[in-house]
């Protein structure tokens, strides 16, 4: 935390407090929420890796935040640079046979670096539990469970074990270009 504050201006409205801090986060809540309710956290541990595509935050002059695609065109491309670099560094180390991108504009960006090599992780599509998307308040559950699926995770997850969620789950044809 210290090394980065020095190296970072910081805004006075979004101070960094690292591990410590309190603000809210619906996005995350609602992403934890839905594991913690199909998975033992042991379980999901064992299998899964969560990382974001961009480890970094960037926000406006009211200290709102300013997503990677909303950022001015000469700072979004040395961003997008880096951001890849860490999600390279990531597969290197761990060499997952998946990788599930919440939302479209990280699934872009991945799917760029991973989707046309012959060997390394398939990508797959996660639906983005942003509050503003109108999905995400009506159906994200269910359609983030369905993408789940279709990619084989609750299969990675369960192995052996694995019993559906509900009775209309059936494994889909597993194709990251769907």
């Amino acid at each position: 935390k210290q090394w980065y504050q020095r190296r970072v201006r910081a805004h006075p409205k979004v101070p960094i407090t690292g591990w410590n801090t309190m603000r809210d986060d619906p996005e995350g809540n609602k992403f934890w929420k839905f594991f913690e309710s199909r998975y033992s956290v042991k379980e999901f541990a064992k299998k899964c890796y969560v990382a974001t595509y961009c480890p970094m935050l960037y926000v406006d002059s009211n200290g709102k935040e300013i997503p990677p695609p909303c950022l001015p065109h000469h700072l979004r491309n040395q961003v997008i640079s880096v951001c890849d670099m860490h999600i390279i560094d990531i597969v290197d180390i761990l060499k997952p046979s998946i990788i599930v991108a919440i939302g479209g504009f990280t699934f872009q960006q991945v799917g760029k670096l991973f989707c046309s090599r012959e060997v390394g992780p398939m990508v797959f599509p996660l639906l983005h539990p942003a509050p503003a998307n109108p999905i995400t308040a009506k159906r994200w559950s269910a359609t983030v469970n369905d993408q789940l699926v279709y990619a084989g995770v609750p299969q990675l997850i369960a192995g052996a074990d694995y019993v559906p969620f509900g009775k209309d789950e059936k494994k889909k044809k597993r194709c990251h270009q769907d």
